[in-house]
């Protein structure tokens, strides 16, 4: 059994407050209910997961199962948010950390990123083949990079070994910031790395190897396939594609 932990502390001041006036991305509502809504139920529904923590506003208090579901406060950024949650987690689990912005995610999708997780590493990233998320909407716009194995996108879960986030989470910080800028990632970890990205020669393990030895971790990206973990809701345009996909 896993623990998990969703991020929804992030305030709603990007392109979304345009059309959504809630304080809190998570609150957005779908259909009649806040976003985090579906993140939730997804790893509710999923069996091998078993505490859930979200790290988020005060409104979401008292909303889900208290035998399962804590709220905390999510704090004014990613890295408080993330501390927060685990500070009140069990150390001796793997925890998967969601955002609160992938509403589509299923909890068959989850359990197939979790089985595709190899033993020996403290965190594990999925990639998102750009072709998997076109099948289902040729609408979606997506940062996609092209690396040796093919053209992918960041997911939105880690799987993360509780007792290397004290030591990672302020370098893990600037990285998860620039995950949907690959160029800009680029030159944080290299030259080489924005000669071999330029030229489409990066491979999945070098990014591997890199990211690890900038953290002091053993990190492995995980391919896949799953619409619900590539595709989050941070623009208008993201918001129409989740409505037509829900239920």
């Amino acid at each position: 059994m896993i623990n998990a932990l969703v991020l929804a502390g992030s305030q709603n001041n990007g392109k979304l407050a345009q059309i959504c006036p809630e304080p809190y991305e998570a609150l957005i509502p779908l259909k009649g209910r806040p976003m985090v809504d579906y993140v939730v139920d997804a790893l509710l529904k999923t069996s091998k997961v078993n505490k859930i923590v979200v790290a988020g506003p005060k409104e979401l208090a008292g909303r889900y199962p208290e035998g399962r579901v804590r709220v905390v406060n999510g704090g004014g950024s990613v890295v408080e948010s993330v501390q927060h949650g685990f500070a009140v987690l069990p150390k001796d689990s793997m925890t998967l950390v969601s955002t609160s912005d992938i509403p589509l995610l299923t909890p068959e999708e989850i359990e197939d990123f979790l089985k595709n997780c190899p033993d020996g590493y403290d965190v594990y990233y999925p990639v998102v083949f750009k072709e998997a998320i076109e099948q289902r909407d040729k609408t979606v716009k997506r940062t996609y990079v092209t690396l040796k194995e093919g053209t992918v996108t960041g997911g939105n879960l880690f799987l993360v070994n509780p007792r290397i986030v004290d030591q990672a989470i302020v370098k893990a910080q600037d990285l998860i910031k620039l995950r949907k800028s690959p160029f800009k990632l680029s030159l944080l970890l290299g030259i080489g790395f924005v000669v071999k990205f330029l030229t489409k020669r990066l491979s999945v393990k070098e990014l591997e190897e890199k990211v690890g030895g900038l953290l002091g971790i053993r990190g492995k990206a995980v391919f896949s396939r799953s619409f619900g973990i590539g595709v989050d809701v941070d623009k208008p345009e993201d918001l129409e594609v989740a409505l037509r996909h829900l239920p």
